[in-house]
């Protein structure tokens, strides 16, 4: 990952071959809610290849709130 900084511009942008997702935008297979017994449909994660980030994210924050991988 690459941070690219012009003035207050803030980019975050994947190597090449490789995206970004949030930590916490992780797969989730397709199941039945045990309370409701409803099927809660699958989510797969967001990916992108550039990011631009907000003020409050600092520079030190980036590698807990984004992962890089490989393009499948």
């Amino acid at each position: 990952m690459e941070l690219i900084k012009r003035g207050d511009l803030r980019l975050l942008l994947a190597d090449e071959g490789k995206h970004i997702r949030s930590v916490d935008d992780v797969y989730v297979p397709e199941h039945v809610d045990p309370e409701t017994g409803e099927i809660v449909p699958g989510h797969f994660p967001y990916y992108a290849e550039m990011i631009f980030l907000a003020e409050q994210i600092k520079e030190k924050d980036i590698p807990k709130l984004y992962v890089e991988e490989v393009k499948e």
